[in-house]
């Protein structure tokens, strides 16, 4: 309509960010589509990087303030993280029904492949072939978990503390050698209370005397 300004969408102004908030509409079939995909193509531990950069980089269905609270609460919980992830996902997008949707297409297609990949292994994975594919397909899980490092830290460390928490974490799996559970009852509570809600700073007001000549 002639005389009606048009406000300029935010993308076009500055560009697409994975903590920019931006919601969008997804079908039950997109959900299912993009979970069977990551299914079948993705590589062991690493698979949640590559959900993150499916969900949150490439469709933006979630940005990275949506995304890190899920992913942190399934580290939490017990039973394989991406389970968790899916159905944190699929809840956050659609509801309890999403959540089924985005669990059952992620493990189904994987199932059937494993089960037919699993009759090749045992006939002829004895071979040189068998084993340099399996080398390949763990550095490729071990690259994954690595870029997940690198593409959400810098949303998730918010300070030099964060840091801190997670050298802990590492000297205490790793020289300590103590079970996950232990090392989240150590660090959980050090984390909550640092980032614990904060009543705003209130700002002084200016008491400074303009002198007009």
């Amino acid at each position: 309509m002639p005389g009606k300004a048009r406000h300029p969408d935010p993308e076009e102004v500055a560009g697409f960010s994975p903590s920019t908030s931006l919601r969008v509409k997804v079908s039950l079939l997109e959900i299912a589509g993009l979970f069977c995909f990551i299914g079948l193509t993705s590589f062991g531990g690493g698979i949640t990087a590559y959900i993150r950069r499916m969900v949150v980089t490439q469709k933006r269905w979630l940005t990275d303030d949506e995304f890190m609270p899920g992913l942190g609460l399934v580290q939490l919980l017990p039973g394989a993280n991406v389970v968790g992830l899916s159905v944190y996902i699929g809840n956050h997008l659609k509801g309890p029904i999403g959540s089924v949707v985005a669990l059952g297409s992620l493990l189904v297609p994987p199932f059937v492949s494993t089960c037919a990949l699993g009759f090749l292994y045992f006939h002829a994975g004895h071979t040189a072939d068998a084993h340099a594919v399996l080398a390949g397909v763990t550095a490729a899980a071990c690259g994954l978990m690595a870029s997940m490092v690198f593409e959400a830290g810098g949303e998730a460390i918010k300070g030099a503390f964060d840091v801190v928490l997670i050298l802990i974490t590492f000297a205490l799996v790793r020289f300590a050698h103590l079970h996950v559970p232990y090392v989240i009852l150590i660090v959980a509570p050090l984390a909550i209370w640092w980032h614990r809600p904060r009543p705003p700073k209130l700002k002084a007001p200016d008491t400074g005397d303009s002198t007009v000549s």
